[in-house]
């Protein structure tokens, strides 16, 4: 892709900055005595991504009535699931299990370095806990945010316009990046963003890299005018 000039980079948070590998499955471990929520958590997420709301208490509130109504349980039930034991197990698994990927905190140490704005936008909640979870400093960061936060769900572009109109930023100056081409490449594509994809596996598509090759052309945006 051809960067003009890219004054911010937007980076998605799961399978962005560390790989996934196995998270599914030791998160069912960890879950297991809730997993008719754990099971149901995708369906439900699918339903509200649908949507958009007024903001993040009414899209909740969408999404723990679809996660009752599909699991059989109360609303409250489903709320104190994902508030409490979803979390806690989502911030533990990463802390014992995850690891940020090779070279990231140098490079975004270098972004920052040189004059370049920096922001984490994740579908779920809770991201300075997992951040540090992580090991990863949020400071790093000049903003973080939730797409729950602005009521709707990637690939809607509220989250990432909403970083742009707190940077004061044209879209087309901030790069996306993020490991989903339904999610974090369409979200970017509707938001006027271009798109920088992490893949860790055979390279099927022109704007998916590998982490390797990515973190060279990330590093080039600390120029300007250079394509990337």
């Amino acid at each position: 892709m051809n960067i003009q000039r890219t004054q911010g980079i937007i980076f998605d948070l799961d399978g962005t900055l560390y790989q996934m590998k196995f998270m599914k499955i030791k998160m069912t471990v960890r879950l297991l005595r809730s997993l008719v929520f754990l099971r149901q958590l995708s369906a439900a997420r699918s339903a509200v991504r649908q949507n958009r709301f007024d903001g993040r208490a009414d899209l909740l509130a969408r999404f723990y009535s679809e996660l009752a109504s599909r699991t059989g349980k109360s609303v409250q039930q489903s709320q104190n699931w994902y508030e409490n034991d979803f979390y806690r197990a989502f911030t533990q698994v990463l802390a014992r299990w995850a690891e940020p990927r090779a070279g990231l905190t140098d490079l975004l140490g270098k972004l920052r370095q040189s004059g370049l704005k920096l922001a984490v936008v994740s579908d779920f909640g809770r991201i300075i806990e997992r951040l540090e979870a992580l090991r990863i400093d949020p400071a790093l960061f000049d903003i973080i945010k939730s797409s729950e936060d602005c009521g709707a769900l990637k690939p809607a572009p509220e989250s990432f316009l909403s970083v742009a109109r707190i940077w004061g930023v044209p879209p087309q100056e901030i790069l996306v990046v993020g490991d989903r081409a339904d999610r974090d490449g369409e979200g970017a594509h509707h938001a006027g963003m271009p798109f920088l994809g992490i893949t860790d596996k055979r390279n099927t598509r022109a704007d998916f890299y590998s982490w390797k090759d990515a973190l060279i052309k990330l590093e080039l945006t600390t120029n300007c005018g250079v394509n990337v």
